[in-house]
């Protein structure tokens, strides 16, 4: 009879506890190189924040109204654009790895933006730059979020709070981007842009490949349609948090910010070095909500998160829609912080009821995409168009948007208190 001395198990449990340390590095240093990675290419995506509109402005020689429509026209273009693209990108990466379409989007807005810098004067230029690069950015997001599900997709709480920390890092992109963007013309505000987006793929091409060859899922064409999202709704759980993650969305930031930024340019009269302060403001509250968010999941749990943040959201969407001065709008940036990272639990929740119905990481974050792109084909039209109703003909109702998303934000909250959820 064999037996196992009691020195032996001492030895063989420490030796296990010792590669469950080593994973554990392994796996932070692996997720640290994620956030990092997106935090590169949201600066080289937002260092043109406070850029285009004005040009565009000049382009239709100063008629807001026009500017409003023709980029709301542009954002629901790109929609169109990720309709078709972002799910079979995510698709791919659950068979061909992360890595290949990180490297992907960022090279394509650099030639994008480059075309912008050599050509600005071009309407037409602009179009093709921000249908694509617009939808390359979900094709950036998308398998960096998914590399990080492959780690933690198991453990909701640490994926919540490991999304959080992902945030905080675009929030120092998003920060510096519009800093330092709006330092610059237009045209070579573009220029710094497509080279950081060349950075951004040098770096994703150092990193390692998350998705290991177990775990990888075939690819079937057949599974790439326009009705994707469909997937997210096999049960009860997963509807009300897709339903929850798509009302949130309608007040992210890269949703609103075309108008947001004529929302400044209209009513609180800012230039151009302005409207780079407070977008640099809302990199700032991203960077900082991040943090906030992944102590707080730690500290409560996902569902106390999602009430907490879905509240001081409609707070500070209110009070940016009622702002008529500098010092409410940056009050209603500051109350943003907090509310910022509203989605990071809830999407949590749909890697652990996606992954128990058999869907890939990547497959969950590309059908996220193809239902929010149904609604970014309208978001920007319906905002810029309600703007633009809204502040014409003895109309003056210009924070009427940022009103829409209150509403939304409490829709999403109700659909989180119909789910089931379980930490």
């Amino acid at each position: 009879m064999n037996a196992t001395i009691p020195g032996e198990c001492e030895r063989q449990l420490q030796v296990g506890e010792q590669e469950c340390d080593k994973e554990d590095v392994k796996k932070d240093r692996i997720a640290r190189n994620l956030c990092i990675a997106q935090g590169l290419m949201m600066f080289s995506v937002t260092t043109v924040v406070p850029t285009r509109a004005p040009m565009i402005l000049k382009i239709k020689r100063g008629d807001a109204a026009a500017t409003a429509r023709t980029m709301g026209m542009m954002s629901g273009l790109a929609a169109v654009i990720e309709l078709v693209v972002n799910p079979m990108l995510g698709k791919l990466s659950d068979q061909y790895g992360r890595k290949p379409f990180m490297m992907l989007a960022p090279i394509i807005n650099a030639v994008l933006h480059t075309g912008v810098a050599l050509l600005p004067g071009s309407l037409a230029t602009q179009f093709i730059d921000r249908m694509i690069s617009g939808a390359m950015i979900l094709g950036f997001l998308a398998p960096n979020y998914a590399a990080l599900a492959d780690l933690h997709a198991q453990n909701p709480s640490k994926l919540g709070a490991v999304n959080a920390m992902a945030a905080a890092y675009a929030g120092i992109g998003c920060a510096l981007g519009p800093l330092i963007g709006s330092k610059f013309p237009g045209h070579w505000s573009f220029l710094l842009s497509s080279l950081a987006f060349v950075g951004t793929f040098l770096y994703s091409k150092e990193m390692e490949e998350t998705l290991s060859l177990s775990n990888r899922k075939q690819f079937k064409a057949s599974d790439i349609n326009p009705l994707a999202f469909l997937k997210l709704f096999k049960t009860e759980n997963m509807k009300n948090l897709t339903l929850a993650a798509l009302f949130q969305s309608f007040g992210d930031y890269f949703n609103i910010y075309d108008m947001s930024n004529l929302f400044m340019i209209q009513v609180l009269k800012y230039n151009q070095a302005q409207i780079g302060n407070f977008a640099t403001g809302v990199g700032i509250s991203q960077m900082l909500g991040g943090r906030f968010t992944k102590s707080f999941i730690e500290k409560t749990s996902l569902k106390t998160t999602v009430l907490f943040s879905n509240a001081i959201w409609i707070l500070g969407m209110f009070l940016m829609g009622s702002a008529r001065n500098t010092k409410q709008a940056f009050l209603a940036l500051a109350i943003w912080t907090f509310g910022q990272l509203r989605a990071s639990p809830v999407n949590a929740y749909l890697q652990k009821y996606g992954a128990a119905e058999g869907m890939g990481k990547g497959e969950i974050v590309a059908a996220q995409g193809n239902l929010a792109a149904y609604c970014k084909v309208l978001i920007p039209l319906f905002y810029s168009n309600l703007f633009a109703f809204t502040t014409t003909n003895g109309r003056n109702i210009p924070g009427s948007p940022y009103f829409v998303i209150c509403i939304l934000t409490a829709l999403a909250q109700q659909l989180c208190w119909r789910a089931k959820l379980s930490d």
